[in-house]
């Protein structure tokens, strides 16, 4: 992977990769990876898990709000990178406590450890797949950046997929709206297959 710290940012802390990498929660990090990811043969129906990560955050209301959202669509962890979380009045339900939150000095610290092994990397950024026509992977963890700056353009490389969302107007969404809709996206997709099945099965 390539080392992006030669992108301009002035919230990017400068230090060690992994002695200065700050972890919350990394036991229960630990466990609920090794709970989504079990050993042994998995159902036909099994739906996987994912993820969602904030490059760069800037607003805690904003994230608080993601986190809130992701919580209640079904999220297994949450990242930020080259950022911390301050707590936000807007986490009415405290997400930190109830998933592991993995915070991270840079990109690299995500690429080279703390990623689960086997999780499809998808930018939300635009000029990718539109949202409408995506098939989500069964394992995924959703990037997202802010909103002045977006994913850097190293770690859309870096990422598998990329998605879009479409717009009427003004292409860039908040954050925790484009983050929203990315998994809320991803349950009434997954929903669908499900009502399929048992349609099917019938």
């Amino acid at each position: 992977f390539e080392n992006i710290d030669s992108e301009p940012s002035s919230s990017l802390p400068s230090s060690d990769d992994k002695s200065s990498t700050t972890v919350e929660n990394s036991l229960d990090a630990i466990r609920a990876i090794s709970k989504s990811v079990p050993s042994g043969r998995l159902p036909k129906d099994h739906e996987g898990y994912f993820g969602i990560g904030i490059f760069q955050p800037k607003g805690s209301p904003n994230i608080g709000t993601l986190w809130r959202s992701a919580y209640q669509l079904g999220a297994s962890i949450l990242y930020t990178i080259g950022g911390r979380y301050k707590v936000s009045a807007a986490d009415t339900l405290d997400v930190p406590t109830r998933l592991p939150l993995i915070q991270l000095e840079n990109w690299n610290g995500f690429a080279e450890w703390a990623s689960p092994k086997g999780a499809v990397w998808v930018a939300v950024e635009m000029g990718g797949t539109p949202l409408a026509e995506y098939e989500h992977p069964r394992n995924a963890i959703y990037i997202l950046g802010n909103e002045d700056n977006g994913v850097p353009k190293s770690v859309v490389r870096a990422c598998r997929d990329v998605v879009s969302l479409e717009s009427e107007r003004y292409g860039s969404y908040n954050v925790a709206v484009a983050g929203s809709l990315v998994l809320y996206d991803r349950m009434t997709k997954l929903k669908n297959k499900r009502d399929k099945r048992s349609v099917s099965n019938k």
